[in-house]
């Protein structure tokens, strides 16, 4: 695959990551202190939201595994639900002209249910498309390092963006700050279009997949529970995410109430643990063609546990180790991203030869589903974790928080994440494909292919039946 074109896939990931981020961070508090609606209907609002982002993954990804067209199984999605995608996170910045609760409360719940399906129905048809790209075992890395780095750097984007935005819009004095949000959603909701359409006209399916039967929604829960790569690819992918979605949430605890820093070596502590995140994916790409992917995956993790356990013990005031280590984080986190997604493909390409059936947005939704629960869950015993040790919310900043919550921020980014990290090495140990057992499984399957495409030639050909 050409240099170009997986620059142009990766960049499919950018409007993804830029909505995504942008919603986690302000759309809370853009209902509570823009809009005016009730904290606790808020909190309902985007809770319903995210309980049908759960639940939609795996039926539109069954329904991508099933669609048949003349554009493939993934690229109509990406054609027609680009502009409602952009369209809908428009619309969920649009203020009503009423102050009634119950209204609000109705309507924003709406308009996030409808952005979720147009994200999905786009997402999902979209990552599925990697295997069918880049067939070859070390070629998925690469590509998806592509990907990755579009979404990290795109990531950070959405975190300091769109206030920015929204600062220079209304600061100009000629529009309300209820209608520079507006502007702001309208500029990155279509600017999200745009590379999604990209990929649509650039990259092509391989039309052979479209003859390979489909199983349903319930089989797909079958055949994924039988199938031991997937489970372990899984498994890693669990233990890789947990702990990276803990240390986001504990970070800016460990920096603001631990090592004392304010707002703007924050964003410095944060801009080096993305750009390197951004930079060390080609090293990642090495290190796994160089080794093969468990093995590379092992590296990063146990590197991450090692800075984050020395992140979490150096002394309150040596403060100038936190930028040293945020660096070498970005490392790990570059290893957390580029590897164990790569892994999955392979687990695809072993399903199709035991069972001559392929589901890659089947997997990829599952993968995505559970990413989404432990994020759920590891917010929810974090704060659990912080109220039971004491923490004080709303302190003031020279306020010095509780011994016992400061162990459980330190605990919280260090020794836990390393120990999940620890598990994830262990686990992906036992990952039974290798890059030659891979090598054997695409050959067999093309030996496969060659043999139903000589079938359907001879059918074709075949004089017919004389009566």
């Amino acid at each position: 695959m050409p240099t170009w074109k997986k620059i142009i896939y990766g960049a499919g990931d950018s409007g993804f990551s830029l909505t995504s981020t942008a919603l986690a961070l302000l759309y809370l508090d853009f209902l509570v202190n823009v809009v005016g609606l009730d904290p606790r209907l808020a909190g309902v609002s985007i809770g319903l939201g995210r309980i049908w982002d759960a639940i939609n993954d795996l039926v539109i990804g069954t329904l991508s595994d099933r669609t048949r067209s003349r554009w493939g199984r993934r690229r109509p999605y990406l054609l027609f639900g680009a502009l409602p995608f952009g369209l809908t996170f428009i619309l969920m910045w649009l203020i009503p002209a009423t102050h009634n609760q119950t209204t609000l409360l109705i309507y924003y719940t709406a308009m996030y249910v409808l952005f979720d399906t147009f994200f999905t129905l786009v997402n999902v048809p979209y990552i599925a498309l990697t295997p069918e790209l880049a067939p070859a075992y070390d070629e998925r890395t690469s590509l998806h390092s592509y990907r990755m780095a579009f979404s990290i750097g795109f990531g950070l984007l959405g975190a300091v963006a769109p206030l920015a935005i929204v600062d220079a819009i209304a600061g100009a004095g000629t529009v309300t700050r209820h209608g520079a949000y507006l502007a702001m959603a309208t500029i990155l909701g279509l600017a999200s279009v745009l590379p999604v359409w990209l990929v649509f006209a650039t990259v092509r399916e391989r039309p052979e997949f479209q003859d390979l039967p489909t199983p349903g929604l319930v089989d797909s829960f079958r055949m994924a529970a039988s199938n031991k790569a997937f489970l372990i690819a899984a498994g890693v992918y669990l233990l890789t995410w947990m702990p990276i979605d803990l240390i986001q949430f504990v970070l800016v605890f460990l920096i603001r109430d631990y090592f004392r820093l304010a707002g703007g070596a924050r964003d410095m502590i944060f801009l080096l643990l993305f750009g390197v995140g951004v930079l060390a994916l080609p090293l990642w790409v090495w290190v796994s063609h160089k080794l093969d992917k468990p093995r590379a995956y092992q590296l990063g993790m146990a590197f991450m546990a090692v800075v984050l356990l020395t992140l979490s013990f150096i002394p309150s005031g040596q403060t100038h180790w936190v930028f040293v280590l945020a660096a070498l984080a970005g490392v790990g986190v570059s290893a957390a991203h580029a590897i164990p997604l790569a892994i999955l493909p392979d687990v695809i390409d072993w399903d199709e030869l035991r069972r001559a059936q392929r589901q890659e947005a089947a997997y990829y939704s599952v993968i995505t589903l559970i990413q989404k629960l432990v994020g759920a869950l590891t917010i929810a015993v974090t704060g659990v974790a912080l109220s039971a040790t004491g923490y004080m919310a709303n302190a003031v900043v020279d306020a010095q928080q509780p011994a016992s919550a400061l162990w459980a921020i330190r605990l919280l980014t260090g020794p836990l994440p390393a120990a999940f990290f620890i598990a994830g090495i262990v686990l992906v140990s036992f990952y039974p494909i290798s890059r030659e057992r891979h090598a054997r499984i695409v050959t067999l399957l093309e030996k496969r292919r060659r043999q139903r495409a000589a079938r359907a030639d001879q059918a074709l050909t075949a004089p017919e039946d004389m009566p």
